[in-house]
């Protein structure tokens, strides 16, 4: 048997790995939020001592955070891949994944054998989605972060702190849906599509690996996702 869809191959480990894939992307969306909050204070608080405070406790939060959903998805992942390759594994797929091999290289390689996984895991097993406005978050996450955080970096270089910081926490905010979006928007093109078939394990890589210069990379990544769609199903 070639393809299989998620009702085969039904498991729980397999959407717990995409939310671990997925959760950097949350953190980084606190780290925007955080900026908003601090903007809002005016320009008196951003210009002051109680806005510097503020911009470092967001920071230091947002480290924090991260530390911790560091930890957790490392320890954790193991498990649900050893679950999920073994609901692949006894199910009738072309793909035979070693459920040891993936808890080992899980440990060592946490968050690399995630991005390996729901790759591989893609290519046989096909996913449902049967939203098609997906594409409208794309579109917005290739657009207004480049927009907002240049319009910040401008506010702040000429002294209007507080408006600065908010367009700029607004540009990194508008960033974190983006990875969600072209993950599930590629799930439903594959099965929508029969001349371009996307695997979405790769784009959600890419999205999640590009997140940091996500307003600089993910326009490069968001017009040729973009174009390809509208080529393969149309867009409106």
């Amino acid at each position: 048997m070639g393809m299989v869809t998620v009702n085969d191959v039904d498991s729980r480990s397999y959407r717990a790995v995409e939310i671990l894939l997925l959760l950097p992307t949350l953190l980084f969306g606190f780290l925007g939020l955080g900026l908003i909050v601090v903007g809002i204070g005016g320009e008196s608080v951003g210009n002051g001592p109680l806005g510097m405070a503020g911009i470092f406790g967001t920071f230091g939060v947002w480290y924090l955070g991260g530390i911790a959903v560091a930890l957790i998805s490392w320890l954790v992942t193991p498990v649900f891949l050893y679950f999920d390759t073994k609901k692949v594994q006894d199910a009738d797929v072309d793909w035979d994944p070693n459920p040891v091999l993936y808890v080992v290289a899980g440990f060592f390689l946490g968050y690399l054998m995630k991005l390996h996984h729901l790759y591989k895991r893609h290519q046989y097993v096909v996913d449902w989605v049967d939203r098609d406005w997906w594409w409208t978050v794309v579109a917005i996450g290739t657009v207004l972060p480049p927009v907002c955080l240049a319009l910040g970096g401008a506010l702040v270089s000429s002294g209007s702190v507080g408006i600065g910081l908010v367009s700029i926490g607004v540009g990194i905010l508008t960033t974190v849906p983006f990875s969600v979006a072209i993950y599930r928007d590629a799930t439903y093109v594959r099965l929508q599509s029969g001349t371009w078939q996307p695997n979405p394990g790769n784009y959600v890589n890419l999205g999640v690996f590009f997140l940091i210069p996500g307003p600089i990379v993910y326009p490069m990544i968001g017009c040729y996702y973009l174009f390809r769609r509208h080529r393969a199903i149309g867009t409106l």
